[in-house]
This record gives C-alpha cells, sequence and structure tokens, in this order.
C-alpha cells in the first residue's frame, strides 16, 4: 500500500520546520528516499515546499516529479499542504490532481496551532472542507494536542506526535 503523508497548515504556520525537524535535514533531492530521525523501518520521498510556497499548478507538477522518480523503497511520500480554497490553489482540486493518484491513503496530519500560538486551525472547518472534497483516501489527524511550555518544548512534542501518527499508520 502507498501512502501520502502531508503536513496541513496555512502559511508560516511551522509545516516545512516540522518536515526538517522529522528528517533532521533541510534538503531533499529527487530521486532519493530519506529516514525520519526516529526510524519507522522504511524511507520516505520528500517534497518541502508546500502550495503556499509555490502556487498550485507548480506544486502539482512538484510532487508528480517526486512520485515518478521514487526509488522503489521510498514510495511513500511525505510533504506539507496548505488547505487553502483559493480559485488558483486549490487543496481539494491538489489532492484530485493525477500527482495523488497512485496514493492509496492520503493522510493529513492537521497542525492544529500556528508555532507561535497566535493562531488556532478550525479544524471543524478543515474537516468539512476536506470531507465536501469527496476523496475516500483521505484520513485527518490532529496534531497539537497540548499548548503548555516553551516553544522548544512544544515543537518537540509537535515531532513526536507527528511521528507517533506516522508509525501507528504504517504499522496498520
Amino acid at each position: 500500500m502507498r501512502r501520502a503523508f502531508l503536513i496541513v497548515g496555512f502559511n508560516n504556520w511551522g509545516k516545512t520546520t516540522l518536515v526538517y525537524d522529522l528528517f533532521g535535514k533541510q534538503r531533499f533531492l529527487v530521486g532519493y528516499g530519506y529516514r525520519l530521525q526516529r526510524d519507522v523501518g522504511r524511507r520516505f520521498t520528500v517534497e518541502s515546499h508546500s502550495n503556499d510556497d509555490t502556487g498550485q499548478q507548480r506544486y502539482i507538477d512538484l510532487i508528480d516529479k517526486r512520485v515518478r522518480k521514487a526509488p522503489a523503497d521510498a514510495q511513500d511520500l511525505i510533504s506539507v499542504l496548505c488547505p487553502s480554497r483559493e480559485p488558483t490553489n486549490d487543496a481539494c482540486r491538489i489532492l484530485g490532481s493525477p500527482a495523488f493518484q497512485p496514493f492509496d491513503e492520503i493522510h493529513l496530519l492537521l497542525l492544529r496551532y500556528k508555532w507561535d500560538l497566535h493562531a488556532e486551525l478550525r479544524i471543524g472547518d478543515i474537516q468539512a472542507y476536506f470531507s465536501a472534497c469527496g476523496n475516500r483516501r483521505l484520513r485527518l489527524h490532529v496534531v497539537d494536542e497540548g499548548v503548555s511550555g516553551s516553544d522548544q518544548e512544544r515543537g518537540q512534542r509537535r515531532r513526536t506526535q507527528a511521528h507517533d501518527i506516522i508509525r501507528s499508520v504504517l504499522s496498520e
């Protein structure tokens, strides 16, 4: 089974930073697989740019290129996604694009809070939006349950929660 794991939040939410922290690196080459710092027994294809960085079509093209050139031992994807509903940058259209067709499941890891706690994702609205997409392969998970502590403690908790969700899904 092939899976995509997408870290979901708005611009400057900490999505890419979480990917960097999960892998312990900031550069991911096309055609290579990468292991999480806390290994889960497999490698991943990684795209650290989001549709809020690149726009809808460029993001789809980046994902498509990574998926087509993924090594045999890195068929699962980890990337980031902004839940944008803009006419030219719509997350539902992105997830329904041919770039995401190879995946049997698409797991959306919703970042409840912006990294600095100045904003909170309206989880109910996001769940309703993605439910309306009609994409039966989508699975939603909430990251950031618990906001106490320093920036460093919250970042560690966010990494641990995201890692545990990925590990749990892969063990099913």
